[in-house]
């Protein structure tokens, strides 16, 4: 196998994967593939793709966010608990925002002026956040506000087409996935169609030369975990309409996935970059194997370790295309 063919089965082979999922979980579960539940996954996984669209910024410049768990949870319990004390629901989401963009600046600060590690601060920020939840819920009692404005509901539940077949089959296409596409579309314009991202991607590929080259590191850095603080933040909004309540610690669910799902764009990209139609793919992977997991019938917990065990794999993977293009690079200099 040539270089080329090799690297391109690298980066396409993630996708065979994917399409060996579906074809062994549409063998096992005849409804995998009805309309109705393929709009199920979309579904469920518009707010995934939301909380992995704001990890890509942080890992384009050569970071890492595991805060974005926290960003999630603060959000939405800002905006339920403000909605619940009677805030209009514009003021009460632009607050959680707000509270996203602390969180995203409180993280970035420590890293560019103490010089800590982002692995090292967001850890520490995710034990903090989570610390402050339970403070204000009681020790982790959910905030259940069923009074929820209808406009926020909309946001989550609220569905922008629907039809029902001749066989009782029933797409169902949320609002949440609109706006889950519409935060891609502009964050791949952004990575891609602008000197932020220019500048982005190379921080993350070569920080010392980001410098040489006059690229305020420090201030893209900011921009990143800020970015990834407000969009999680408003995944965080989306999820607590869907509940109408806010769950302490429920970011957690998300986290792993999300960082899996950046990873798999990362390989299916020729440079290696954290890419957002990569990412997308890496969502829907997560959303096919918990729909197919569940129509199985597999035990919830071994669902999680199965997740785990495909994270492995795909940093696994990811490590492995990363060391082959590195070689490739040597010997064709060589």
């Amino acid at each position: 196998m040539s270089r080329t063919a090799d690297r391109d089965f690298m980066r396409y082979s993630t996708l065979v994967a994917l399409l060996a999922v579906i074809v062994t979980f549409s063998i096992n579960s005849p409804s995998f593939l009805s309309f109705s539940n393929l709009s199920n996954i979309l579904s469920q996984s518009a707010v995934l793709a939301l909380v992995a669209v704001g990890l890509c910024f942080v890992i384009a410049s050569g970071g890492i966010d595991l805060s974005i768990a926290v960003s999630f949870d603060i959000g939405a319990m800002v905006a339920v608990m403000l909605l619940k004390a009677g805030f209009g629901w514009l003021p009460a989401i632009t607050i959680a925002l707000a509270a996203g963009v602390l969180v995203g600046l409180f993280n970035s600060l420590l890293i560019v002026r103490v010089r800590l590690s982002p692995f090292l601060v967001t850890l520490g920020t995710l034990f903090i956040g989570e610390s402050i939840e339970k403070i204000f819920t009681r020790g982790g009692e959910p905030v259940y506000f069923p009074g929820m404005s209808e406009v926020v509901k909309f946001l989550g539940r609220g569905s922008v087409f629907v039809f029902t077949g001749e066989d009782g089959g029933r797409i169902d296409i949320k609002f949440s996935i609109i706006i889950a596409i519409a935060a891609a579309i502009g964050a791949h314009f952004l990575l891609n169609r602008t000197v932020f991202g220019r500048h982005l991607y190379a921080l993350g590929d070569q920080k010392e030369a980001a410098v040489l080259s006059g690229v305020p590191v420090n201030k893209y850095t900011v921009y990143a975990f800020v970015l990834s603080g407000v969009i999680c933040s408003f995944a965080g909004i989306i999820g607590s309409s869907v509940l109408t309540s806010f769950v302490p610690l429920s970011g957690r669910y998300y986290l792993l996935d999300a960082i899996g799902a950046v990873f798999i764009g990362s390989a299916l990209n020729r440079q290696g970059h954290a890419n957002i139609p990569g990412t997308l793919i890496g969502v829907l992977f997560f959303g096919v194997v918990s729909n197919g997991l569940n129509l199985s019938g597999i035990n919830f917990y071994w669902q999680s370790v199965a997740r785990g065990v495909l994270i492995f794999l795909i940093l696994s993977w990811d490590s492995l295309a990363k060391k082959r293009r590195i070689s490739s690079s040597k010997s064709r200099y060589a």
